[in-house]
């Protein structure tokens, strides 16, 4: 993958979340934040619409699905970067709006491409609500907050939380068009904590570009089982171009390959794609794009294909 432009690193206690008064935990509405719901204590984990089986959302390859949006960390050539994958609700709570199933899916559930990870603690419960004005609020219990991580880490640990939850809420159809999402985070209903020993919650968090990895994909999806035909997809940050995929044998030796077919969107980001017939088999499919200094950037998945 590419060597990511150099980011400058939070300094001890930097503001990353807005603050909220303790009148705002009463009324969220009252004090500025467009809030269509009135919040007595912590954030309740339904106050946003509930996931069903009826919600419908398009991923970057332009596939239809009902999966929840969930970001994680990876190495992006030799720095930790976010990449994201679709996931299925979590069965264990079926009532819980989308932005709390994808938060708590952030925490608690384990990548499904073992490249992946999560900087956060396990928890079973992410309260959450949106206003009409593309706030989102957030509330996670303080053991979600890890101890051990540095100031880089911290930092992008609030970007995976920021993009889970804003790309959670935008697929559900929760945020105003043409918003600019934020998050407020309170910790166990409070706002202005500090966290990660060294960051205090005292400014907006918004998902920011230079936290993502530069390509990924998103069919497939790792260790799927498709048969026959092998649907290629994923997306890429503005700048990146010839994007070209290529699909390996267990011996590394190329089988097929070709150029993506691919959609700018206008949105600071091109989606691409592409087909390819294979005989069964297990496979690792790569993507492949050069950024805007020339470097090669990637990503990759196994699959088995099996027969039609």
């Amino acid at each position: 993958m590419a060597t990511p432009v150099p980011r400058q690193a939070p300094a001890r206690g930097r503001s990353c979340v807005l603050g909220l008064s303790a009148a705002c935990l009463l009324a969220l509405g009252a004090c500025g934040t467009g809030a269509d719901q009135v919040l007595d204590g912590p954030v309740p984990a339904s106050s946003a619409a509930p996931a069903t089986p009826t919600t419908t959302s398009t991923d970057d390859g332009g596939v239809a699905t009902t999966k929840l949006p969930v970001y994680w960390v990876g190495d992006a050539d030799g720095e930790e970067r976010l990449f994201r994958e679709f996931r299925d609700p979590d069965e264990a709570t079926p009532a819980v709006d989308p932005i709390s199933a994808a938060a708590t899916l952030m925490t608690a559930s384990t990548p499904d491409d073992p490249d992946y990870r999560t900087l956060w603690s396990p928890v079973d419960q992410v309260g959450s609500a949106t206003s009409s004005d593309g706030t989102i609020t957030v509330d996670l219990p303080s053991e979600a907050f890890r101890s051990d991580l540095d100031d880089r880490e911290a930092d992008l640990a609030l970007q995976q939380l920021a993009h889970t939850v804003t790309a959670a809420a935008d697929t559900a159809g929760l945020l105003p068009r043409g918003t600019a999402a934020e998050v407020v985070v309170l910790v166990d209903g409070r706002p202005d904590e500090e966290v990660f020993g060294s960051v205090r919650l005292d400014a907006p968090l918004r998902a920011e570009e230079r936290a993502e990895a530069p390509v990924w994909l998103v069919e497939p999806r790792q260790d799927t089982r498709p048969a026959g035909a092998l649907t290629i997809a994923g997306r890429a940050v503005d700048g990146v171009r010839d994007h070209r995929w290529s699909v390996a044998g267990p011996d590394g030796r190329t089988v097929s390959g070709g150029a993506a077919t691919v959609d700018e969107r206008g949105d600071g980001s091109t989606g691409f794609r592409a087909e390819v017939e294979l005989e069964p088999g297990e496979y690792v499919v790569t993507v492949l794009g050069r950024d805007a200094d020339g470097s090669t950037v990637r990503d990759d998945k196994d699959v088995e294909v099996l027969p039609r």
